[in-house]
């Protein structure tokens, strides 16, 4: 992923982190509160995917579309 997009190599490693924070922290309320982690474990799995599997564009568009969030 990183050989096939280098100019996104750093907003792709520090959005697939978020990604997995938020994940891990959803799997951790799930274990406790099994309602309220599901929002985080859905929003940081999504980021991850992200991270690796979209291509330039709807990278560059995603990222658009959270700077104004």
């Amino acid at each position: 992923m990183f050989n096939k997009h280098p100019e996104q190599k750093q907003s792709r490693t520090v959005l697939g982190a978020l990604g997995a924070a938020l994940l891990m922290l959803g799997i951790f309320l799930v274990v406790i509160d099994a309602v309220g982690g599901f929002i985080f474990v859905v929003a940081g799995g999504g980021l991850v995917m992200l991270a690796w599997v979209a291509s330039e564009r709807t990278f560059e568009r995603v990222l658009r579309v959270l700077n104004w969030l």
